[in-house]
């Protein structure tokens, strides 16, 4: 059993229903792959960023991270962090919306420097430990899990 975790650059522009539209594609997806393949990971994002961890057989997170590197809506793959694991930390998969809100400022102070989502200030300790918070976030968040039905909207926040 391995684990990798990577971030990237965001290409995509985002606004509110293509938002939705994106993190509801990515988890379905993610959720018909973690059937098929037995991998279960995390993906939390912003403008800026895609932040992923794949957890299952070191074979099966190769091929995929080759899918995930010839993908156009991201670029500059970082390699955080790959190692093999006793056991799986993530279960299912989790697709978040690395929004802004006071919950989640003080998530990302928590594991960065500042109170804003950026994985290139963060430790690779950090960044999993920061998944693995958004594992635990409510939909409220705009986080949703493989298995649950629909998406609850992001309650609006002011920038």
């Amino acid at each position: 059993m391995s684990q990798i975790v990577f971030y990237s650059r965001n290409l995509v522009k985002l606004t509110g229903g293509s938002m939705r539209d994106m993190v509801r594609d990515i988890l379905a997806s993610c959720s018909r792959y973690d059937r098929a393949s037995g991998m279960t990971g995390a993906l939390v994002f912003n403008e800026d960023f895609f932040l992923q961890a794949m957890e299952g057989e070191a074979s099966t997170i190769s091929e995929q991270l080759w899918n995930v590197a010839a993908d156009s809506r991201h670029s500059g793959m970082v390699l955080v962090s790959a190692a093999p694991v006793q056991q799986r930390s993530l279960g299912g998969w989790t697709v978040g919306y690395a929004g802004r809100s006071e919950a989640l400022n003080a998530l990302y102070l928590q594991y960065g420097s500042t109170a804003k989502f950026d994985p290139t200030e963060m430790s690779a300790a950090a960044i999993i430990a920061l998944l693995r918070a958004f594992t635990e976030l409510d939909a409220s968040h705009f986080v949703q899990r493989s298995g649950q039905p629909g998406i609850v909207a992001m309650k609006p926040v002011a920038r």
